[in-house]
């Protein structure tokens, strides 16, 4: 059977094809490794923000139990916590 001499324009488009085909198959793995480590990344993200979110309760928590505290021993009133002092509320004031 006799060979066929094929036009240089054909084949080149043909090595183009197939060189495009190379790199959009490299560019396709790149881009999977990029979402798989997006991935990774926002799961890391979730779990810090679960932390704090029970943190940030357990802050509240905290806060509710030495509120409690603090007006057992020193009554209804406010803190002035910049000069560390109690300011009760005067009774007589919400009566009147």
């Amino acid at each position: 059977m006799e060979t066929i001499k094929i036009d240089e324009k054909e084949v080149k488009e043909v090595k183009d094809l197939r060189a495009d085909n190379t790199r959009m198959t490299f560019e396709f793995g790149r881009v999977r490794m990029d979402i798989i480590l997006v991935k990774a990344r926002l799961m890391d993200l979730e779990k810090l923000e679960s932390d704090m979110t029970a943190k940030f309760k357990g802050n509240q928590t905290k806060e509710i139990k030495l509120t409690e505290k603090l007006k057992k021993k020193y009554g209804d009133g406010t803190i002035d916590l910049d000069k560390g002092v109690f300011t009760p509320i005067d009774k007589t004031d919400e009566e009147g």
